[in-house]
């Protein structure tokens, strides 16, 4: 008997659609796609959206899930719609209408799967290639099994993910030969059943092999003569970076289709309203000596190698390469015979051209060899040609790069200077610098590792919760620690009597008087601490919960009692605490994200300490997402969401980037409420810090001695805001324009950079005698045939009206130019519609209305803001045009008010001087723009029109370098604190 040709037709949703629920639907209409691709917050309904996507589909439907649990919330949602129960199923051996598995389900590979098999056999050809025969590797093989198990496995799991990757990219058919039968008898049932659309729930996981099970599902139904539409569902994106598994990813899904962006949830009440914080600290003593004694160790070295007359020697001719064509010099004339010459070396003088030449040849290695040079020898000759705005302050990674490429170069190669070259090795060792023969690799660097995990981050924990419980809803707060791990496994950098982890911050609440109030349960997987005054009161409320007997351990001591909880899996218990969290008689929750990320749900949950690592694009926003359910409890619940970063004081030399980094890289993928408290809502570290914290953090990172991390968290604590004023802020309920937008933040006074006064003078003035004095002689010489005049008459006749004439000639450019600095902000609305016009003639980004091109003055600053669909293109072009030139092919130069049009003989010889040149203002041509010269001849065109007037400077040889020189020395325009963000609304 055939099946229904429409089995989901007659499901129906008698509710109200959310505003952006709609849109989805009206914008992805039926059969518009073989590929639909929906990115939504946590809570957002997804899992609605899913089923009426697939419900108007009307054939018989697949969802996959990532769990269980969330398997279950597809069957009773999808229950709630069918008209039959009947017709929703969990069960693998019976494929109903629309049937919910977990990926696990489809992906389970058969026992001693032969993905082990093919891996070993590839690390044979691999031994085998390199010199030993077939016997002989695969006995090595053998023993290493025996002698080293972990060491074998670990090999065999690198070639096994290869291999996987392999296949998803080049044979998938061959799936079948790696999976259980089971698996593959049940991806045969579901073909011939006729299922037609395939749902992916949080498709973020399909990266590897479950990738690869999927697309051998939809290529079996397209086989068959189905559909095989694929709906793919997820709150964050996979991450780029993840290489070969995100590309499997974006060959199953396709582009994203839409986005419901989490303020849009916010701002319609279906998520809870959030603000993102920062708490900065430093080193514990302890951590403090371990790092200065690191910094003790890089001076050591500096003095041994670098500092040395080789070292020297290294960092001059870096900076001063030879000329690979020098010019012919003379023959020196010979002394008379009898007169004995003497001679007196004379070193050369700084070369700007040679640096120039450096730059282009490597410039981040010259920059560093730049700014070494000016820390170990400030009075070095080469240090007068060297800009400050490109050899700025000498970080300890800079210092690392030189030493490093130093041994490389000067000691490896050196027989005698072979106990250098191993002292070097060790020394960059201790910084996580591998120095091999091959160059340079990085490995886990112990000053980093301190940092990341120091436990003045678990003290600020416990401070952070004070703040929180002093403020007006203090009473309400209940709040969760998220840890990266249970207890740190690696030592290495690590300092303190224990691992850093979950257990050592669960330690620090329980201990603390105020924060112990909140009656603290630890979580992990095989771990359940609890308060030890309400021990036995905690193991008798999670027995109630769930069914089976809670102990409490007969040997605990101290502030904390461990529950046992034999045959209850760790996701029973995390429900049943999460139960007492929203009951109020747990607030405070410590745990691994492994086990309090993705997937948990505890709506009572308004505070989120994060003391993870995690930066990637879909790790950061999940573990937001745990707080942003709606709490019955609380219909005013405002979230609370803290990052803790650790920085190196700006007394200590040596410096560390990666907390920093660590810092914008999550913020990056975050959007939320403007810290500058202006009502905007932004993508970026502005929506954790005001601009003033921004511009502070940035002092205390260049080591200014008058910026301090306690005046940074003095900042940071008096711009925490009451939740109230949150909440206000979000203006739930009101209209919004879901757009995002890229900005660029220059500084106003900039813009007189860009063309400055005293050069509009000098190249009209030229001209404009030119034309007056010549203007006057007519005019004069009329006069003098018209009415009889004295010679002294007529010379004064000329000169006045000459001054006349060149007065006015000059009035022009200075008119322009008032009216620019009157409205500078006009200057950089032009420069933004230069660029995008010769970007959408080129074809490079589709046509853009350029309404969307904003320029907002916020004081000492302005905000260029891009609205369009190819906005993050236009916006990395300005960025670049705004930022220090690195090694461009074209500069424009944009001083001459007189280029462009009509240039006087004066003017034209005086530019050909070197002296024309010490007020010119040079800007980078964006690469995009500078690949085809008719382009960049385009951007000159669309500047002078916007701007004004501006020369095409192609950068050839020793002209060229002393002109990229001049653009290097020019003051910096783009904001130093936040230079791009990203705007929503």
């Amino acid at each position: 008997m055939d099946e229904p040709a429409a089995p989901l037709a007659h499901w129906r949703f008698t509710g109200t659609l959310r505003t952006y629920q709609a849109q989805v639907l009206a914008k992805l209409p039926p059969g518009s796609g073989d590929q639909l691709h929906i990115v939504a917050p946590p809570g957002s309904g997804k899992t609605l959206l899913g089923l009426l996507l697939a419900a108007r589909e009307g054939g018989r439907a697949l969802v996959l899930a990532p769990s269980t649990t969330i398997r279950e919330q597809w069957a009773q949602t999808a229950t709630a719609l069918a008209p039959d129960s009947a017709a929703v199923s969990t069960d693998p051996l019976r494929i109903a209408d629309l049937t919910a598995l977990t990926y696990q389900a489809l992906s389970v590979t058969g026992d001693g799967s032969p993905f082990d098999a093919l891996a070993r056999g590839r690390w044979v050809d691999e031994l085998v290639d390199a010199g030993r025969t077939q016997a002989a590797a695969e006995t090595w093989l053998a023993e290493l099994a025996v002698d080293n198990p972990g060491q074998y496995r670990s090999g065999l799991r690198r070639r096994v993910k290869r291999i996987r990757r392999r296949f998803t990219r080049e044979r998938p058919e061959t799936i079948a030969r790696v999976l259980h039968p089971n698996a593959v008898a049940l991806l045969e049932r579901i073909v011939a059943a006729g299922v037609d659309t395939v749902v992916l729930d949080e498709c973020h996981h399909l990266l590897d092999h479950w990738a690869l099970v999927v697309a051998y599902l939809v290529a079996a139904i397209r086989e068959r003569g189905g559909r095989g539409l694929v709906i793919g569902l997820t709150a964050t994106l996979p991450d780029a970076a993840d290489g070969t598994e995100f590309d499997n990813y974006t060959q199953l899904l396709g582009e994203v289709d839409f986005e419901v962006p989490t303020p849009a949830v916010v701002k319609e009440g279906h998520l809870a309203p959030y603000r993102d914080h920062v708490w900065f600290t430093e080193p514990v003593p302890a951590e403090a000596a371990f790092i200065r004694r690191h910094g003790a160790q890089l001076d050591e070295l500096l003095g041994q190698v670098l500092s040395t007359p080789d070292g020297i020697r290294y960092l001059e001719e870096r900076l001063q390469p030879a000329d690979p064509d020098p010019p012919q010099l003379a023959e020196p004339e010979t002394a008379p015979a009898g007169e004995a010459a003497e001679a007196i070396p004379v070193p050369p003088s700084p070369s700007p051209a040679a640096l120039e030449r450096a730059l282009a040849d490597d410039l981040p290695l010259t920059r560093s060899c730049g700014v070494v040079l000016r820390a170990l020898a400030p009075q070095h000759p080469l240090c007068a040609i060297l800009p400050p705005v490109l050899f700025e302050r000498c970080t300890t990674d800079d210092l690392l790069t030189v030493l490093a490429r130093f041994a490389l170069t000067r000691l490896l190669p050196d027989p005698g200077a072979k106990r250098q070259w191993r002292y070097v090795k060790r020394a960059l060792a201790d910084f996580g610098l591998l120095l091999t023969d091959r160059g340079l690799r990085r490995g886990r660097d112990p000053v980093e590792t301190t940092l990341a995990f120091s436990e003045a981050k678990d003290r600020a924990a416990v401070d952070i919760l004070r703040l929180e419980l002093g403020g007006a809803d203090g009473p309400r707060v209940k709040a969760v620690i998220v840890t990266d791990f249970v207890d740190h496994g690696n030592s290495r950098g690590l300092v303190g009597e224990s691992a850093a982890g979950a257990l050592r911050a669960y330690d620090f609440v329980v201990n603390d008087p105020l924060t112990a109030t909140l009656n603290p349960v630890l979580l992990t997987a095989d771990r359940i601490r609890v308060p030890a005054p309400r021990a036995v009161e905690f193991a008798a409320a999670l027995t109630e919960r769930v069914g089976s007997g809670v102990q409490v351990r007969p040997d605990g001591v101290g502030p904390w009692r461990e529950l046992d909880a034999p045959g209850v899996g760790a996701g029973r218990i995390v429900a049943a605490v999460s139960a007492l969290m929203s009951a109020g008689s747990v607030r405070l929750i410590v745990g691994t994200r492994g086990l309090l990320g993705e997937g948990w749900d505890c709506p009572a949950v308004n505070t989120l300490i994060d003391l993870t690592t995690v930066t990637t694009s879909t790790g950061a926003p999940q573990l937001r997402g745990r707080t942003l359910r709606l709490d019955p409890g609380w219909p005013g619940k405002v979230a609370h969401n803290w990052s803790v970063s650790c920085l190196i004081p700006a007394d200590v030399a040596l410096d560390d980037a990666t907390e920093p980094r660590r810092l914008t890289r999550r913020h990056g993928h975050l959007l939320g409420l403007s810290a500058d408290d202006d009502g905007r809502i932004v993508r970026g570290l502005g929506n954790a810090l005001s601009h003033e914290a921004r511009a502070l953090l940035h002092r205390v990172l260049g080591k200014e001695p008058a910026a301090s991390v306690d005046d940074l968290g003095d900042l940071v604590r008096t711009e925490v805001l009451p939740r109230a004023a949150t909440r206000a802020a979000w203006r739930i309920g009101e209209p919004y324009v879901a757009q995002e937008r890229e900005t660029l933040a220059v500084r106003s006074s900039s813009a007189t950079a860009l063309i400055p006064t005293t050069r509009v003078v000098r190249s009209a003035m030229p001209w404009a005698v030119l034309v007056g004095m010549t203007g006057s002689a007519g005019i004069t010489a009329v006069v003098a045939n018209a009415i009889p005049i004295t010679p002294a008459a007529g010379v004064g006749i000329a000169l006045a009206v000459g001054a006349a004439l060149s007065l006015g000639g000059a009035i022009g450019p200075l008119v322009r130019d008032r009216r620019r600095r009157r409205d500078p902000a006009a200057s950089f609305r032009g420069a933004a519609v230069a660029l995008t016009r010769t970007l959408t003639e080129a074809g490079r980004i589709r046509p853009l209305d350029e309404t969307g091109i904003v320029v907002r003055e916020e004081g000492d600053r302005m905000r260029i803001e891009l609205a369009g669909p190819d906005q993050r293109i236009v916006a990395d072009a300005v960025q670049e045009l705004f930022a220090p030139p690195s090694a461009p092919r074209f500069l424009l130069r944009t001083d001459r008010d007189d280029v462009g049009g009509r240039v006087s003989l004066i003017g034209l010889v005086a530019a050909t001087q070197h002296r024309d040149l010490r007020g010119a203002a040079f800007l980078a041509v964006p690469r995009i723009v500078a690949r085809r010269r008719v382009d960049a001849e385009a951007f000159l065109r669309h500047w002078q029109e916007q701007v004004g007037a501006a020369e095409l400077v192609e950068l050839q040889g020793e002209q060229g370098l002393a002109l990229l020189a001049l653009a290097r020395r020019a003051p910096r325009v783009l904001d130093a604190a936040e230079p791009r963000t990203t705007l929503w609304g």
